[in-house]
């Protein structure tokens, strides 16, 4: 997966969740596990997503 197509699919996840529209947040979510999967060697997209509701570090 190129890395405008992470790119691309952390800020559709994002703008879904500032929209409040859980139901493609969820769609996104899924879609990144199939990526993972299917890209076993490469960064974990799902990873990068869970990342956005953990607190920052001081």
């Amino acid at each position: 997966m190129s890395e405008q197509t992470r790119i691309a699919y952390l800020a559709e996840y994002r703008a879904a969740r500032a929209a409040g529209d859980y139901d493609r947040a969820l769609e996104i979510g899924l879609a990144a596990i199939d990526i993972d999967n299917a890209n076993p060697d490469g960064p974990r997209l799902m990873d990068e997503i869970r990342g956005f509701h953990q607190p920052a570090a001081a």
